[in-house]
This record gives C-alpha cells, sequence and structure tokens, in this order.
C-alpha cells in the first residue's frame, strides 16, 4: 500500500484513511495516515491489560515539531471543534504500509520520516524517526497526548494525571493506569499541557461530535543531522528501557514476521491487493496468554463472538494457511461448550459468557466442517470431531435457554421475537428492527448443511448406525425446508415462517447460504431461481442489501437520527460477508464464469485504499454513495474475501 501526495493533501482524504498494527497479543495502535485521531478507538497505544478486561487507550498520539533554520514546523494535525490545527499534513509526501507503516515528511531539501511498530508479544509501541536528509541540523520536539480510558468510555471527561521524569524517560499515571515512555536519545522536559476538546468526527453510534481532552506531560526535545535516528517507547509501567541495538533487534524481528506471514500462505499469485489483506488479516487473530486463540470481530467494535469468528475462519485462518491455529480457536470455542451443556455461547468477554444468538452453534459446525476439508489427515487431533458432533447433536434436544428446538420433521424452530436470537439484532425503543421468528431460513440452511457434516463424521468415526440416522434426519429436513421457504410465485425463499403468523414475503439475503454452504437442501431449479432474485434485488457494489429497494421500509443509506441509522442496518444496508457467500452461490452454477466473479470482487481494490487500509469495512450503504459503515476493519467481510480468492478464484475446484 502506497499513498502518494494526492492521496494525502487535504484533511478529509488523509483522515479517511486509517493504519492498524498489532503485537499480536492483544495490543494495537490504530489511527489515521495523517495522524489525526477521528475515534475514540484510535490510539499510539491500546493495551488489553487482562483477559476480563477492556481495551484501554493509554497515548492518544504524538504532536511533533522541526525547528528547521530558526523557522517551527508543526508535522502534527488535529480536529477541533472549529478548526484544523495545526496541518502538518500539508508536509506529507507520502505514506508506506509495507514492511511497517511509514510516512514521509518533506520540508524544503529536508526529509524526515516517521515509522511505527509493534514488537510481537511485548505490549508497546515503538515509534521510529529517522532524518534521512537536511543540509543542516534540525531540532525535534515530540509531546505525547494520554487519554488513559477504556476504549468503550462514555464519560470522556478530564482525568487527574501526574508525571515523573527520570533519566530513562517518563511515567504517567492517570485514571488508575501507568504509562512509561522513553527515548534512546534526548532529553526530556517537564511541561504539563491540556489539549481540549479534540473532536472525533467519525463516531457513528454517537448524535453529534464527541471530544475529549487530551494531558501532555512534557516533550522530548534532541538535535539531529542527516542519518539520524531515534525510537520513542510507549509502553506499560512494568516494561524496561532499552538500548538502542536492542530496539534495532525488535525492529528487525517484527520485519521478518511480517515477511514469514506472507511467505507461508498458500495463496498465490500475491499480488499487492493480496498482500494487504493478508496483513490485515494478522491484526484480527491474537494469541492470548492463558486464553488460546482469538479472532476478533473487528476494528473498532474488538467483540469475541461465535458467529463472527466461524463465518470469517475459513478466510481468516484456513485459506491463509493457519491451520493449526484455526484447531486452537475451534478447541477454546468446545472448551467452553462442553462446560455448558454442549449449548455455543454468542459471546465471549474472558471469563464472561452470553448466550443470546441462536445460531453460535450451527457455525460452528460450519467453521468445523471447512477446518475438517482444508486438513490432509483430519482425524490426527484427537477428540476434536468427536465434540463437534456433540455440539451438532445438541441441536436435536430442545436448547430453552436459546428457545431453539427441532420440530418432527427436522426443521429448527425458534420461539422468540427476540432479535438477539439472529444476526439481524438491531432494535429501537425496545422494538425489532426485523420481526424475525419461527422457521428462520439462514438457521435452517445451516442445520441442514450441519446434518451432512454430521453424517460424514460418523463414517470417519466408525459409526455407521448414527451415520445412517442422520442420512435419514437430512431426508426429512430437506423435503421440509423445500415445502416451509419455498415461495413458488416469487421464486425465491421466504426469510422467516411462523404457522402462526402472516407470510412475510420481503426479499432478503439470509436464502443465499441455502445455495452456498457445501450442501444445499433445494434442486438446482429452485437454486438457480434464489440465485437469480438474490442478483436483481439484492446485489449492489460492496454486498447484498438487508432488504430489497422496492419495499416500503427499505433504507438505502445510514444517516439522520440515530433510530434511523439503526433500522437502516438491517433494512438495506449491503454486507460483504453476504456477497462472498453470493460469488460461491454464483460460481456454483456458472463454474466456467470465473470472469464475471472477478468482476464482482475488483471493487475492493479501490475500497482498501480508504478507511483502515487493506481492510474491509462491515457494511456499506445500499445505494449511491455506497459509503462504508460500521467497524472499519470486519473479520467476517475479510474473512469472505479472503476464502472466495482462495476456494473460488484463485484455485477453483481445489486445483493445486
Amino acid at each position: 500500500m502506497y499513498l502518494g501526495k494526492a492521496d494525502v493533501n487535504t484533511y478529509d482524504k488523509g483522515a479517511g484513511r486509517e493504519f492498524l498494527v498489532s503485537d499480536g497479543k492483544g495490543s494495537y495502535c490504530f489511527s489515521t495516515v495523517i495522524g489525526a485521531n477521528t475515534r475514540k478507538a484510535h490510539g499510539l497505544l491500546v493495551k488489553k491489560p487482562g483477559p476480563a478486561s477492556a481495551h484501554q487507550v493509554l497515548v492518544s498520539k504524538l504532536e511533533e515539531t522541526l525547528f528547521i533554520a530558526g523557522k517551527k514546523y508543526q508535522l502534527s494535525t488535529n480536529r477541533y471543534k472549529d478548526l484544523i490545527y495545526p496541518d502538518g499534513f500539508r508536509y506529507i509526501q507520502e505514506y508506506q504500509a509495507s514492511p511497517i507503516p511509514s510516512v514521509l515528511f518533506v520540508i524544503h531539501s529536508a526529509l524526515f520520516k516517521k515509522s511505527i511498530f509493534m514488537p510481537c508479544g511485548k505490549g508497546c509501541t515503538v515509534v521510529k524517526y529517522e532524518l534521512l536528509a537536511s543540509p543542516e541540523r534540525v531540532r525535534l520536539e515530540v509531546r505525547p497526548l494520554m487519554a488513559h480510558r477504556e476504549v468503550t468510555c462514555a464519560d470522556l471527561k478530564r482525568r487527574d494525571f501526574s508525571a515523573e521524569v527520570s533519566e530513562g524517560g517518563v511515567l504517567v499515571s492517570g485514571g488508575d493506569m501507568k504509562t512509561r515512555i522513553f527515548s534512546t536519545d534526548g532529553d526530556w522536559t517537564s511541561k504539563p499541557l491540556w489539549f481540549d476538546r479534540v473532536v472525533y468526527e467519525q463516531e457513528e453510534d454517537c448524535q453529534g461530535p464527541v471530544s475529549e481532552d487530551l494531558w501532555s506531560p512534557g516533550y522530548l526535545q534532541l538535535d539531529m543531522e542527516e542519518g539520524n535516528s531515534v525510537y520513542v517507547v510507549l509502553c506499560s509501567s512494568s516494561q524496561g528501557t532499552m538500548s538502542k541495538g536492542e530496539i534495532g533487534l525488535l525492529e528487525k524481528e517484527t520485519l521478518q514476521a511480517a515477511q514469514k506471514l506472507l511467505a507461508s500462505v498458500p495463496m498465490e499469485p500475491k499480488t499487492s491487493a493480496v498482500r494487504d489483506l493478508l496483513m490485515a488479516s494478522s491484526h484480527l487473530v491474537e494469541d492470548l496468554p492463558g486464553e488460546g486463540t482469538t479472532v476478533y470481530s473487528g476494528y473498532p467494535s474488538m467483540r469475541v463472538t461465535s458467529r463472527e469468528t466461524f463465518i470469517s475462519l475459513p478466510g481468516l485462518m484456513l485459506s491463509t494457511g493457519r491451520h493449526d491455529g484455526a484447531v486452537r480457536v475451534l478447541d477454546r470455542w468446545l472448551k467452553v461448550t462442553e462446560e455448558n451443556d454442549w449449548v455455543v455461547p454468542s459471546d465471549m468477554d474472558g471469563a464472561s459468557l452470553r448466550f443470546d444468538g441462536a445460531d453460535g452453534g450451527l457455525w460452528l459446525a460450519y467453521g468445523a466442517q471447512k477446518l475438517y476439508e482444508a486438513m490432509e489427515n483430519p482425524d490426527s487431533v484427537e477428540g476434536l470431531w468427536e465434540r463437534v458432533l456433540k455440539v451438532i447433536d445438541r441441536h436435536r434436544s430442545p436448547i430453552d435457554a436459546l428457545d431453539l428446538r427441532m420440530d418432527d420433521r427436522g426443521l429448527l424452530f425458534l420461539d422468540s421475537d427476540s432479535p438477539l436470537r439472529h444476526w439481524m439484532n438491531g432494535q429501537t425503543e425496545g422494538e425489532p428492527v426485523v420481526r424475525r421468528r419461527g422457521y428462520l431460513v439462514e438457521f435452517n440452511s445451516l442445520w441442514y448443511n450441519a446434518i451432512r457434516f454430521a453424517e460424514q463424521l460418523c463414517e470417519l468415526l466408525g459409526d455407521q448406525e448414527k451415520a445412517s440416522s442422520y442420512a435419514k434426519l437430512g431426508d426429512s429436513c430437506g423435503t421440509a425446508f423445500r415445502e416451509v421457504f419455498w415461495n413458488k410465485d416469487g421464486g425465491y425463499l421466504y426469510d422467516w415462517v411462523d404457522p402462526s403468523l402472516p407470510l412475510d414475503a420481503a426479499v432478503r439475503p439470509n436464502q443465499i447460504l441455502a445455495i452456498s454452504l457445501p450442501s444445499s437442501p433445494l434442486d438446482p431449479v429452485m437454486g438457480r431461481s434464489v440465485l437469480d432474485v438474490c442478483w436483481n434485488e439484492l446485489y449492489t457494489t460492496y454486498g447484498l442489501r438487508t432488504l430489497e429497494p422496492k419495499h416500503d421500509k427499505f433504507k438505502g443509506r445510514q444517516e439522520g437520527r440515530m433510530d434511523q441509522r439503526i433500522k437502516a442496518k438491517f433494512r438495506g444496508m449491503a454486507w460483504p460477508w453476504l456477497l462472498g457467500h453470493f460469488i460461491t452461490a454464483y460460481l456454483k452454477f456458472n463454474p466456467n464464469r470465473l470472469d464475471i466473479g472477478w468482476i464482482f470482487m475488483r471493487p475492493f481494490n479501490a475500497h482498501m485504499r480508504h478507511g483502515c487500509l487493506g481492510g474491509v469495512a462491515e457494511f456499506f450503504d445500499g445505494i449511491m454513495p455506497y459509503k462504508p459503515h460500521g467497524d472499519v476493519l470486519y473479520a467476517p467481510s475479510l474473512g469472505e474475501i479472503l476464502r472466495v480468492l482462495q476456494e473460488d478464484l484463485l484455485n477453483p475446484m481445489g486445483v493445486a
């Protein structure tokens, strides 16, 4: 990813492009390429202090100033209520994401480079400054701005801060948090200062602008001449100081780790876009001490949910060759599930579990099936498939905690009006944005697929009697599925059916799973008809809409009051993860039209140069201008793009 002067020569252009780095253990650095923070989740050092703790923004940003020939040049950029000051973005010549994020400032004949990286597992952010060229000595001042709050904090009032300056740097205390900042050169000057009302304009979930006061303990000052460099390290109070040589070694190891990741991925060819996707995917998978391997829902949400984990697992981990990590992810969820009567929780926050969504076990079975298909020797993992089968078996008995039961025909019935039970979970003033209950089409598509997978597992485990039982159940379920969901007049599937309520004939995208999953309950004629309806009524550049445009409740843009934005999310917004399933379904029926598959994918090349660079957003407007919303880097979106690339476009039909 390379950005030139034309890509960052205005505030809106630069602030609309975000970069992300992480340390693989739960800490991250997230900001814009011009250094202006536009979200509460932005920060140069954001740490997760413990398994059950929320992420904390410790260091919000650094303010850099150069003094050249007696003149002052402020390289930072901030947005305040009525102005943008300073406007350091005008000195940026280029931004490069590889091998680590770096910005080149050009001031007359002085070339000044700033790079940022996070050493693996160290929980610290390192900012490197280099004076690449200059006819004379320059002076650099670096002033840290502290936040010391949780990412999700709603109260952004001022906190009490204090700082202790020593030879090794400065130790900042405030808000029951401590941060150490040190450098490999220069002198620290104690000069506390408040930066009032820094505005975060990208907080979509808030009505009106959000602002925060940030505190600075002082600044680092040093003289530099051509060829000089200095490291500034932001870390927790427990981190000791390091020499320049030690930090340089960490920098080298960070670069080698990125190269190793790219080299180990089986996906070919590795175009620049593919490399960007792969690097972005690494930030969504964390190996947490004592917790195992975790998949985050995205940034800035950072949730851990079964649905988003297993939607994205095939792309994030299997398409990128991280099969061992996928086993660890599955094993972690299975351990928790075994402790809860084989019912899969919807959310995990450390030791805290929630059982809101009723489809977690169905998505787990899908993710496990993809892992099974990707492994050369699936029976080499002792006890794993027996436990997966337990999860599938559990759906044959009522799951009261999820209001879910299987009827005598083999279909799953959701006996609840709560939107929290399914993925279209928006609600305003206590009312669901989308009313869905009874037989849900995606639940039963996933369930039919899980039944056929269970049949396969039973054969692997040598239990022919149980395999026959699942085969019979699959036949019954498939017949009932077609009877219940098929809309003969429209040639598509009902989104949900409750025999006690009037039929809802709205065209929604959940039906795409009935033809995209490995096993489909539909015959080819039905499947092709469903595909055509989804293409004609729901397809957009960046995803499938959540509702057909001709419906009277359709909302094509997320705009206006907060309740209107919430409604739009599931009444017209387009979701990229659904587009992934659409492309798979399209290529099932049109295996010789890879050219059309690439046409569906190519718009993301442009999107990845905006928002979170290299990432894919959570959802988009369903009509022009197709603006992205939600998480700027969303695991299911990115995962589905990677899965389709590897399974359907770069390696169709499993051909090596």
